[in-house]
């Protein structure tokens, strides 16, 4: 059990370090982090209870209808909600919230969180052959669709109307991630063209940072 531990939490740590790196205004206390990491940890829960009725239907490759409800409606929109629900609960009223940038950078630690139990999981059922998929292409995936959400967050933060743009970030998050897992269940692309897409979404993130980080802060 340790070793299915440390081997989806010391990926996990090592993202978060590596975009962090990015946050040169003000970088967030490690009590802040650690707060994203354990309420991205807990979103798990809500997340598997609102997929569970549908448990079957993801295993399977039924009709391309079903296949794109799933992937937008259940996955995309469970798994994004409740990751962007986890932010809002851990740090959105925190004082250390003082900037655009912050958006992110909470958002992709709580990211990282919900990650890092999803890999045990799976690691625990498929042994640790899947290890290095999961703590690459799984969790990147992962904080690119949150960390998108989260500069929409972060703006909203600052916003006399922030209630659009966060569900501008919901909805942006939920079709990246509807848009992977309806690739993946269907089988219509290759793992490369997967990875492609993951690192275009990276690419995405990259130019949302560069546009957080020049905006003024908020103190």
């Amino acid at each position: 059990m340790l070793t299915v531990l440390l081997a989806s939490l010391v990926p996990g740590l090592f993202w978060l370090w590596y975009f962090n790196r990015y946050d040169i205004h003000d970088k967030e206390p490690l009590g802040e982090l650690v707060r994203c990491l354990f309420f991205g940890a807990l979103a798990v829960i809500p997340a598997l209870v609102w997929e569970a009725p549908f448990r079957d239907l993801l295993q399977t490759t039924g009709p391309v209808y079903v296949s794109l409800g799933l992937s937008f409606l259940v996955v995309g929109l469970g798994e994004e909600g409740f990751k962007l629900a986890a932010v809002y609960l851990a740090v959105f009223k925190s004082k250390h919230f003082n900037e655009p940038m912050d958006g992110i950078i909470y958002a992709i630690a709580t990211s990282i969180g919900f990650s890092v139990v999803e890999n045990i999981l799976y690691i625990s059922a498929f042994g640790l052959q899947v290890a290095p998929l999961r703590g690459t292409i799984a969790t990147l995936a992962h904080i690119a669709f949150s960390g998108l959400a989260g500069y929409f967050l972060g703006q909203a933060k600052f916003s006399s109307q922030p209630i659009p743009l966060v569900l501008m970030g919901l909805s942006v998050a939920t079709f990246a991630h509807g848009f992977y897992d309806f690739l993946l269940i269907r089988r219509l692309v290759s793992p490369l063209v997967l990875a492609l897409l993951i690192l275009a979404l990276h690419l995405s993130l990259l130019w949302a940072i560069d546009k957080a980080v020049r905006r003024p802060q908020n103190r």
